[in-house]
């Protein structure tokens, strides 16, 4: 199963793509076995625990116990890599995994991990956060703090923390070299939807390493907390340290994230992306369901939002030119939680 992951379809965009002048390209990890393309970083951080290679040299033992905090596909896939394994795994679920009748929950139980909803935030966490935007910030502080406990209070622990680990990257640069071979290196826009940033800059970083360097985009939902999280693409010159990060070390003085850089703080570094789109919630949903509809792809709306941005890219690009983005995950993972609305074709 393990050698499953990986090496998926690049399918060119006949339909939904007819009009623009560059192809439109999606790398097919809905594909991956346990249905995203979480499934390479999951692999990629469990493998690196295991040689020790962790943020505290700590490495996964055979009787050892793998946990983060998540609250989409990373939960899933982890749960997946886990069981093939042999791992017992602690997961930490935020409560947007726990709306209504959760097919994510239900697929991540399936692979036999301990299940729990993270901690609500405390009261100085909450008086960290000073206005709406940053309500969503007190949450994923809470998971982290939840999960720094755990490892520190038993050494069979190791938490591999997706946001931090550089192993997430690595483990996406294989997407890269596939679409590298794929289209024989003659890639003009590369871009996808920016969560943990793995994926982004694990791709451009093994496109940069054949000597590719296409114009790259960042997708986020509209009125998500992504962007803020870790820095304005706006004031890239003068990105500091992401607010959560400032808000672990100001609570509790942890040294891990005074030392560690997200890897969404290293895609800034290194200059990415060159452009930056917030997509709608019903633009993503329209165009998850026109990939469904009229080319067969069963995806969410993080697919959508995807495609969405590709084709605005290609209409500005000449003819011939190719813009590769990602389907990242299915679509029924998603159905008890909308399922009267959002995902209705």
């Amino acid at each position: 199963m393990l050698e499953l992951i990986g090496n998926t379809p690049l399918l060119k965009l006949n339909k939904v793509g007819k009009g623009v002048k560059a192809n439109v390209f999606v790398k097919l990890e809905h594909l991956n076995p346990s249905g995203s393309y979480k499934d390479r970083m999951a692999l990629s951080m469990v493998e690196a625990a295991e040689q020790g290679l962790t943020w505290n040299d700590r490495k996964l033992k055979p009787e050892g116990i793998v946990c983060d905090a998540s609250a989409g596909n990373t939960a899933p896939a982890l749960a997946f890599i886990c069981a093939l394994k042999g791992y017992k795994i602690k997961l930490c679920t935020y409560k947007t995994m726990l709306l209504g009748d959760s097919a994510r929950l239900k697929i991540t139980d399936a692979y036999g991990p301990d299940i729990t909803q993270c901690i609500v935030p405390t009261e100085d966490i909450l008086n960290q956060c000073k206005n709406e935007e940053e309500q969503g910030h007190s949450y994923i502080i809470a998971g982290k703090m939840q999960m720094y406990e755990l490892e520190r209070d038993n050494p069979d622990i190791v938490w591999v923390d997706q946001i931090y680990n550089p192993y997430n990257t690595e483990g996406q640069k294989e997407m890269g070299r596939e679409i590298y071979r794929q289209l024989d290196g003659k890639i003009d826009a590369w871009g996808c939807s920016i969560g943990s940033g793995g994926t982004f800059l694990g791709v451009a970083l093994a496109l940069r390493e054949k000597s590719v360097k296409p114009l790259t985009f960042g997708v986020v939902p509209h009125k998500t907390g992504v962007v803020d999280i870790s820095a304005d693409i706006a004031k890239r010159g003068e990105v500091g340290r992401p607010k959560i990060r400032d808000k672990l070390v100001k609570l509790f003085g942890l040294k891990k994230w005074e030392t560690e850089k997200s890897i969404v703080e290293t895609m800034y570094e290194e200059g990415y992306p060159d452009e930056f789109y917030r997509v709608s919630a019903e633009d993503a949903r329209d165009m998850a369901n026109r990939l469904c509809s009229e080319e067969g792809i069963y995806c969410g709306m993080s697919s959508g939002a995807n495609v969405f941005v590709a084709l605005k890219i290609a209409e500005k690009m000449k003819v011939g030119q190719n813009v590769v983005t990602v389907i990242v995950d299915r679509r029924d993972r998603y159905l008890g939680e909308y399922p009267d609305d959002i995902y209705v074709v």
